[in-house]
């Protein structure tokens, strides 16, 4: 006989079990109101021979938790001299709320315990909780403070210009233009407020990357935003970016530089419907490479009918179709 407490698994039920949890998640998140901020503690010197004290310490406070986390400096061998803002650590044991799943790669076992970058326990403070100061802020102080003096992308000549002015004023700007096939992608970057009047100051952090798709009238499609994982800084600098829509992000300018560093082959001024009859009209035009479909792909490429990132290998694969298609 069952008994008289049952569970009740009607879908209302479980979707009020499933409203529980998203609240009980909402009452865990905590409201950061003081940091994070950098603090000089006076330690110094090698830890090991490829970790050192940074001389700072970085303090949060907020209405659930307060911290005070000294920061560790991992020095490279093959670069001693060039210090990133991802080079720096702080210690697991030391911090008091949840770190992000994505976080997992960015831990390391040392003599001092185990460590986790600071951008990644920073991602997981600004995702999971209600942060005052803005991560730009962060940046800004981390950048005063600590000798940060390489990155991976730097900026390029006039890359502020190339972006509307307002997105200019937050900080960012176009670091690279990278075409690939039919896709271009375009990177931008966070310039440290210190550095941006500075036309040498090449130091600057990867905010995230939008693929453009070139159309055959020489405008880009909508793109389609790249997002970080979100244990790197440039995940909270990439959801910024979105904020400002992709339309209009980029000046006049900035426009007319993307599509001038595409590089424009036959195919990629055709639509999807012109390529593949010009491709049957080529087939048709060299009936002599009809029986080395080798040489056919090879010729199909060299006429600029496929993107120049097009393996032969995979076209060969489509040429015993276009052949059939041609002689209908």
């Amino acid at each position: 006989m069952p008994g008289k407490y049952q569970i009740d698994t009607s879908i209302s039920t479980v979707y009020a079990l499933d409203l529980f949890t998203v609240l009980c998640s909402l009452l865990a998140m905590a409201n950061v109101t003081l940091g994070p901020f950098l603090v000089n503690n006076g330690q110094t010197g090698l830890v090991v021979s490829n970790l050192e004290h940074a001389g700072y310490s970085l303090e949060i406070s907020g209405d659930e938790f307060a911290l005070n986390l000294c920061l560790y400096r991992q020095i490279h061998d093959w670069q001693p001299n060039a210090i990133r803002l991802e080079d720096y650590y702080v210690r697991v044991d030391e911090i008091p709320f949840k770190l992000l799943p994505a976080v997992g790669l960015q831990m390391q076992s040392t003599v001092v315990g185990t460590l986790v970058t600071l951008e990644a326990m920073l991602c997981s403070l600004y995702v999971q909780h209600e942060v005052t100061r803005p991560i730009t802020s962060a940046l800004e102080e981390l950048r005063r403070h600590l000798p940060i003096n390489h990155c991976t992308y730097p900026r390029i000549e006039d890359g502020a210009k190339l972006v509307c002015p307002a997105v200019a004023e937050a900080g960012f700007e176009v670091i690279q233009f990278f075409p690939y096939g039919r896709t271009l992608s375009v990177q931008f970057g966070w310039v440290f407020p210190q550095d941006r009047q500075d036309d040498k100051a090449s130091l600057n952090v990867y905010a995230g990357t939008i693929d453009f798709k070139p159309q055959p009238d020489r405008s880009l499609d909508e793109g389609k935003w790249i997002i970080p994982k979100e244990s790197v800084v440039s995940y909270l600098l990439t959801q910024m970016l979105e904020a400002s829509g992709k339309a209009g992000l980029l000046s006049e300018p900035g426009l007319q530089a993307a599509l001038n560093s595409f590089k424009w082959t036959k195919v990629s001024t055709l639509t999807a419907q012109e390529a593949k009859q010009a491709r049957l009209d080529f087939v048709r035009q060299h009936p002599e490479l009809h029986n080395n479909h080798q040489a056919m792909a090879k010729a199909l490429k060299t006429a600029e009918l496929y993107s120049d990132t097009a393996e032969v290998y995979a076209i060969k694969k489509q040429v015993p179709r276009l052949i059939r298609d041609a002689a209908e």
